[in-house]
């Protein structure tokens, strides 16, 4: 019978590890702020503003809403918008909220990495080393991971949650836990985070029955950890549901698509992030899954199968339009460490022919190999913008003071009650705080179900219904995402399209005849530029009458 460690040297381990883990933080949270700020100048994305109204809304007491009235899940980060939401009920800022709370959420993957790692190596061995030191440095220099670790997105939290719930995973399978819960608790946390963390939480259950069948253990543990997860989620759920009266979020019935140019395009997005940040070394881990065939502990094989799995989640989901793969950094910390343990697999495999000091030389080269491809990524045109914009400005960017002046204008100078219809639904709404009509549909049930041929055009760009935007008969539409170096004062200015990114949506706009009849352009100097605004007939508001020229 093997002897349990002493309570003293359990103290002194953790004692020790936590040591370890100071320096470890201090460093990578001076590299991400570095690497951010040189990499990506301290990038935020539009979107990001579309959760802190939600947010904002919750922390004012009108409910998790796009806008009083309306009922419309227009975000898929529910645990995000909370804890925002909160942070707003006690006054700060939601960019500096955002950034403060993506900066501790990639330390905490930081953290989970060494431990990660000793489920896969012994703690403090040399091979554990290799596998917890490359993988936080392939983390720090890859600029996927810095971008959004302050972009205002919950995708560090999400990368975080799901980094937890893996290695938990991993410590109930190596210790044969009879009661594993972290597990399915931190699934949970990542599935209220996004909705998508179930497609992980399928994947750790399918493991879970494996593991259960083979200790015939399915009546007691698996059951019970199914219900730790199941219970609450589907009280969250139902509650959703029944607030929403959608069983999907807004999000997902404008982006979800069929057809061959809606695949291509999901299966280029995955193809770009393998070959720019050469995710295929984690093939690497084949090599270890060869050395797992024989026990009942498989943490590879249930890596590589998570990997796979949510790569083709993410090609059946059309991809994304937003810089260095949002949607692929929450597996770029197992995707490393399975790189890494796989390079320590291939040269165990031949430790026979070679010496120990040269198995070690090729470990620690293979190593530093995959930590030259995480760096390499920062220069990658299709890493910069995955759809092909060639705009100079990362997809998404914005210009917080220039559009928050927009957004102020707007509140100051057009009355409360007016609705305002724009394409670009972030920044500007927060600040202006009218009822807004999205153009594109992430808040528009309507425009999101629209049943049209999606894939040619950016993921949740392709909806539009110009028809519908002028039959809701908005006092303001705006068909620009920015001030102008111009007025705008004839139908022959909006021809061609302001911004061929815009083109569908303005052209369904600005081509119809109707606008013309019962709208009248209005330009407005703002700073330095020009807003272009269409002005209903009817509006006599003396800020939106008198044309600039």
């Amino acid at each position: 019978m093997t002897a349990l460690p002493s309570p003293t040297k359990k103290t002194s381990s953790a004692l020790l590890f936590a040591l370890f883990l100071v320096p470890l933080l201090v460093v990578s949270a001076i590299a991400l702020i570095v690497s951010n700020r040189l990499a990506v100048d301290g990038y935020v994305t539009d979107d990001a503003f579309i959760s802190f109204r939600y947010s904002r809304n919750l922390a004012d007491g009108i409910g998790p809403v796009w806008q009083s009235g309306s009922r419309v899940e227009g975000y898929t980060n529910f645990g995000w918008v909370l804890l925002i939401g909160l942070t707003t009920k006690f006054g700060a800022d939601p960019i500096d909220a955002s950034r403060a709370l993506g900066l501790l959420a990639s330390l905490g993957t930081m953290a989970l990495v060494p431990v990660a790692a000793a489920q896969l190596r012994p703690l403090w061995s040399r091979d554990w080393w290799i596998v917890a030191a490359g993988t936080a440095i392939a983390l720090l220099v890859n600029t996927a991971f810095s971008l959004w670790t302050f972009a205002g997105l919950e995708t560090p939290l999400f990368a975080c949650l799901v980094l937890a719930a893996i290695t938990a995973h991993w410590h109930e399978e190596r210790t044969e836990a009879q009661w594993p819960w972290l597990s399915a608790v931190a699934l949970l946390l990542a599935a209220l985070t996004r909705p998508d963390g179930v497609v992980v939480f399928g994947v750790v259950a399918l493991w879970k029955f494996i593991s259960a069948v083979q200790r015939r253990e399915l009546h007691t543990g698996f059951v019970l950890w199914l219900a730790y997860f199941g219970a609450p989620f589907l009280v969250y759920w139902c509650w959703r549901w029944s607030y929403y009266g959608d069983f999907f979020p807004n999000t997902y019935y404008l982006k979800s698509g069929a057809g061959l140019e809606f695949y291509e395009r999901g299966a280029r997005y995955v193809r770009d992030f393998v070959l720019v940040y050469w995710v295929w070394l984690a093939l690497l881990g084949f090599a270890s899954v060869l050395q797992e065939v024989r026990t009942r502990y498989r943490p590879v094989s249930c890596a590589l199968t998570l990997l796979a799995v949510w790569c083709v989640y993410v090609v059946a989901g059309g991809g994304d339009w937003m810089p260095f793969f949002r949607f692929l950094v929450p597996i770029l910390p197992i995707a490393y460490l399975v790189a890494m343990n796989g390079a320590i697999t291939v040269t165990e495999l031949l430790g026979r022919r070679i010496s120990p000091a040269i198995s070690t030389g090729v470990s620690v080269a293979l190593a530093g190999l995959i930590v030259l491809t995480s760096l390499a990524g920062a220069g990658s045109a299709r890493a910069k913008d995955p759809f092909g914009f060639q705009i100079d400005p990362l997809p998404g960017a914005v210009d917080v003071d220039s559009q928050g002046d927009i957004g102020l204008w707007m509140r100051q100078n057009i009355p409360a009650e007016y609705t305002v219809a724009q394409i670009a639904t972030g920044i500007v709404p927060y600040y202006s705080e009218l009822p807004t009509l999205d153009m594109l549909g992430v808040n528009d049930s309507h425009i999101a179900r629209l049943d049209v041929p999606v894939g040619q055009g950016p993921a949740g760009h392709d909806k539009e219904d110009g028809a519908y935007v002028l039959m809701s008969k908005p006092e303001v539409i705006w068909l620009s995402i920015g001030l102008e170096a111009a007025p705008r004062l004839t139908p022959d200015d909006y021809r061609p399209p302001i911004d061929k990114r815009l083109a569908p949506v303005v052209t369904s706009v600005s081509h119809n005849a109707y606008l013309w009849a019962f709208y009248r352009p209005v330009a407005i100097r703002v700073n330095e530029g020009w807003l272009n605004l269409l002005v209903r007939s009817d509006v006599t508001t003396p800020a939106l009458v008198q044309q600039s020229r």
